[in-house]
């Protein structure tokens, strides 16, 4: 028959659980605003009764535990998701630069340039021709090959910028991986008791959570509490050990290229969602070809002047090449042409009125060299114009999509895991109202105690 002892030792491993319960709530409230934390929860149980004649007694409680509440399904979601909207990010902004460098389809640098130039022709071709014209003529030039040059040299710098960036991302890449990896080892360390390690946990769920921003990873947990990293279908931490990133260059068709390799091996490696693809993205794909498009268009100017320039005649000497180069960085006004105006051409003959040339230079801003149909030199800038303002209406949509998704996923990780303080000042009154009721129950005991010594 259960006596005052036992109801003592009840009435204490209540205490003790109210204790721990309470202690629990503390650390949740402390933690409230700490990035990664996951809410913890005290695991009680009853302990096994006392087995009368009359029915079953209760000893009183024990505490198995406390267990971090996580949602490991939606936690991995997050990271997948968070990795596509950093790479969308990343091309998205570099799209933004683009536009800032070349302006908007109906106020653009360049275009502004283009029209001036042909706009100057066209004065030319209707005459009288005189010096002043071909000044202008040339100066226009002049100003369209400086607007190639500095968008060139726009494009160049956004692209070491992207550069830069990529390394300061491997960087953070191998600092986070070596972190987890020491994680991993503290953990194993802090769990060789049985006991789960949660708030390392927490932080190690964290630094991987950043490791998915930069490249998105996949996580298996052995049975010793440790994870491996699997980046880019290699694994880069295992348990303690980890391999790094770093960048190199390798030769190609347009010159040193930047690419990343892991360390020791030199294995190039093609990466998925994250920061670094968005990067890699951005500048292999859509600055690229953007240059490309460009570089079409100098081309085009340059063949298509110097086709009808060449067919030309001055006074002393037969049409030159108005254009040099085959490239916006290598386009220039002839250096003869630089250096004798005179050698601009208005027809194919001397001629005094003779001014079909000059009408027909000022005509391709209209129509290619081709005819009717054929597309214009303005027509080509134009269309990459409106091309680069499709992709970034895209990517801004992507984006904006992609932060709806991880705004979502993140507010129902919230809900499971995250800590509510009305949740957890409820939860202070009611541990602390169950020790005051055991404490209760203790000096209730001690009067009983006394009482039964009085007797005696």
């Amino acid at each position: 028959m259960p006596g005052l002892n036992s109801v003592m030792d009840s009435s204490l491993s209540a205490l003790f659980a109210a204790q721990a319960g309470m202690a629990t709530t503390g650390h949740n409230i402390a933690n409230a605003n700490t990035p990664g934390y996951s809410r913890q929860q005290v695991l009680l149980t009853s302990r096994k009764p006392d087995i009368l004649s009359y029915g079953a007694i209760g000893r009183g409680v024990d505490v198995l535990g406390v267990r971090r509440i996580q949602d490991d399904f939606l936690l991995q979601n997050l990271r997948s998701q968070s990795a596509k909207l950093a790479s969308y990010n990343e091309v998205d902004t570099a799209l933004y630069e683009v536009e800032s460098i070349l302006g908007s389809v109906d106020n653009d640098f360049l275009g502004t340039q283009l029209n001036s130039f042909f706009n100057a022709w066209s004065v030319l071709g209707t005459g009288p021709a005189n010096d002043n014209l071909k000044e202008s003529v040339y100066r226009e030039a002049v100003g369209l090959v400086t607007a190639f040059h500095t968008i060139d040299g726009s494009l160049t710098d956004l692209e070491s910028n992207i550069e830069t960036t990529i390394q300061s991302e491997i960087a953070n890449l191998n600092r986070l991986l070596t972190d987890v990896g020491n994680m991993n080892t503290q953990i194993l360390a802090a769990e060789s008791n049985g006991e789960p390690a949660n708030d390392l946990r927490d932080q190690r769920d964290l630094l991987i959570t950043k490791v998915s921003e930069i490249a998105a990873v996949s996580v298996i947990e052995r049975t010793d509490g440790t994870k491996d990293i699997v980046l880019a279908g290699r694994t880069m931490v295992a348990r303690d050990s980890v391999t790094l990133f770093q960048s190199n260059y390798e030769m190609t068709d347009d010159g040193a290229q930047l690419v990343i390799q892991t360390q020791g091996e030199l294995s190039r490696v093609q990466l998925s969602e994250g920061k670094l693809q968005g990067l890699l993205e951005a500048r292999d794909v859509h600055v690229q070809e953007i240059r490309d498009h460009l570089d079409a268009v100098a081309k085009k100017l340059i063949d298509e002047v110097n086709a009808l320039h060449v067919q030309g005649r001055t006074a002393t000497s037969s049409g030159l090449e108005f254009f040099t180069g085959d490239s916006m960085h290598t386009i220039d006004v002839n250096t003869a042409i630089q250096a004798d105006r005179q050698l601009i051409v208005t027809g194919e003959t001397d001629a005094e009125g003779d001014l079909a040339l000059a009408a027909a230079i000022a005509d391709l801003s209209n129509v290619g060299l081709g005819g009717n149909g054929d597309e214009s030199v303005s027509d080509r800038y134009r269309a990459m114009l409106i091309d680069v303002a499709s992709r970034r209406s895209s990517y801004n949509f992507m984006v904006e999509n992609q932060s709806n998704v991880v705004a979502s996923l993140e507010t129902k990780i919230a809900s499971v895991g995250g800590v509510s303080l009305d949740e957890e000042g409820a939860n202070m009154v009611r541990y602390q109202n169950s020790y005051n009721a055991a404490a209760k129950v203790i000096s209730t005991v001690q009067e009983m105690y006394d009482t039964l010594m009085s007797m005696v």
